[in-house]
């Protein structure tokens, strides 16, 4: 068994999470992750940060980590001493995981996930290409906190996040964020005669309004949903 792949197996275990769980919160498949702990299939450490960093432990765990696998011996809290006078404050040093996604800027981007009323609560991170992310400038992306369960015919739950790409001209069939009054909110477009569009939501029962294009405020598309277990 690979050092990486036992660390993710015992922090795996430590969450009480089986491998479909993990699989599905990292984005990797089941049979991918069984193999990475069984030691049959070498993990990049891009990967293995974004496993560790679901289960919570990207940071101390990797510190430990590298220092073993250069053969030293895992840094040791100094004895405690009673000084004199109180000593300067000093600035915590980066953590690994956060140190890593600056060194690769141009491979990985924390994305901003925003609660409805834009206020960023946490953030993910994705693979860029070529300063894109789906296709458009990594900048320009974020995650949006679903607010209410007005979509959840749709699939789309309270507290999912949602990766919304910038749009502007409303897309038929398309699940479509918009502001409103300083909040974001979801709907399902069906485009209309006369520049109308039919704004769809389905929390028990389908429902919809009729609104003229031009008193819309188009925010973006949703590209994907994602959710915790």
């Amino acid at each position: 068994m690979s050092r990486l792949g036992d660390m993710i197996k015992q922090e795996r275990l430590r969450a009480g999470w089986s491998h479909k769980q993990l699989a599905k919160k990292s984005g990797v498949s089941e049979n991918f992750l069984k193999e990475v702990e069984s030691g049959t299939k070498i993990i990049a450490d891009t990967q293995a940060t974004r496993i560790l960093k679901v289960l919570g432990k990207s940071g101390e765990v990797f510190a430990d980590f590298e220092s073993k696998a250069d053969g030293m011996p895992a840094p040791q809290a100094a004895p405690v001493r009673a000084p004199a006078k109180p000593a300067p404050k000093k600035e915590a040093p980066a953590q690994p995981a956060a140190a890593w996604v600056d060194a690769l800027g141009g491979l990985m981007k924390s994305v901003p996930v925003k609660d409805a009323w834009g206020k960023i609560v946490d953030n993910r991170i994705l693979p860029v290409q070529s300063g894109r992310i789906e296709g458009v400038v990594a900048e320009k992306v974020f995650y949006l906190s679903v607010p209410d369960d007005s979509m959840m015919g749709y699939r789309i739950r309270k507290g999912d996040r949602v990766l919304v790409l910038p749009a502007t001209i409303p897309v038929d069939n398309a699940v479509m964020v918009f502001l409103s009054e300083g909040a974001y909110f979801l709907r399902k477009v069906k485009l209309q005669d006369g520049g109308r569009a039919l704004l769809q939501w389905y929390d028990y029962e389908p429902r919809g309004d009729v609104v003229p294009l031009k008193e819309l405020t188009l925010v973006g598309r949703v590209r994907r949903v994602e959710f915790d277990l």
